[in-house]
């Protein structure tokens, strides 16, 4: 007389997604124009985060149907079960079988219980999966918002090497106070950096003795800026790693909420 609850619907949790918005920690200053690349790219990783957004929301209110389905469900199960459960006991009744109409009754109420402990399960269940779906779909946007974070710092160093010397720019200002200074680059863009060179020194806000060297220890969007004041790194590996922390800071907070 039990009968089995299936869930109405089967999801791929990997592929659920709600949105973190990354600040940019990195804002080139005024001076330095958006290209049209920039501007393209920052429009995919709004899509994207918006997709995901969608997504999770979906997701969502999928996990809450499911939910109030199965409630729905159970009632019937309950409502069917009484119903059963009265024409059995009228039937014995009528035949007059008393021990039958009693062994009948305890079987009846044993498989009642049972079937309202399986419906107990079915919902915790559900409630379960449910939480489950929440917290793959949040480990999912923030591996986006790291892909998205990757695609900003990193595609388009490849695509065009003016970008690392943006990066590199960018290292020097805050350092420009110092008359000093030494660049530390993979071999890959020395020749890139020592080309501007004239141009990086029109950053400084006095006459600096600026240095360019190669370094093959560096990874190979590395950068390293060496003044009196210390020691910057600058590398793209160190401003994914930043970001990735203050996404994984994020998380913590919305799933506290």
């Amino acid at each position: 007389m039990s009968k089995i609850i299936k869930a109405p619907f089967t999801r791929n949790v990997g592929n659920d997604k709600r949105v973190i918005e990354i600040r940019n920690y990195f804002t080139a200053p005024k001076q330095v124009p958006e290209t049209n690349n920039d501007i393209q790219t920052q429009l995919q990783a709004q899509t994207i985060l918006e997709n995901a957004k969608v997504e999770a929301e979906t997701l969502k209110r999928e996990a809450q149907l499911y939910y109030e389905t199965v409630q729905q469900q159970i009632a019937q199960e309950k409502e069917n079960w009484e119903d059963e459960k009265q024409q059995f006991v009228e039937m014995a009744r009528k035949e007059g079988y008393e021990i039958g109409l009693q062994q009948g009754y305890q079987d009846g109420l044993a498989q009642y219980h049972q079937l309202i402990e399986q419906a107990k399960q079915i919902v915790e269940s559900a409630h379960n999966e449910y939480y489950q779906q929440i917290e793959a779909a949040n480990e999912t946007i923030f591996l986006i918002g790291l892909k998205v974070a990757e695609k900003i710092l990193d595609v388009h160093l490849s695509e065009n090497d003016e970008h690392f010397v943006s990066l590199v720019k960018r290292a020097i200002r805050e350092v420009r106070e110092h008359s000093e200074v030494k660049i530390y680059v993979h071999p890959t863009y020395y020749d890139v950096v020592i080309s501007q060179k004239d141009e990086l020194k029109e950053i400084f806000n006095q006459e600096v003795d600026l240095f360019i060297y190669p370094d093959a220890q560096l990874s190979e969007h590395g950068c390293i800026i060496e003044s009196p004041f210390g020691r910057i790194d600058a590398s793209i590996d160190i401003q994914l790693k930043q970001i990735k922390e203050k996404l994984r800071e994020r998380l913590e907070q919305l799933e506290e909420a």
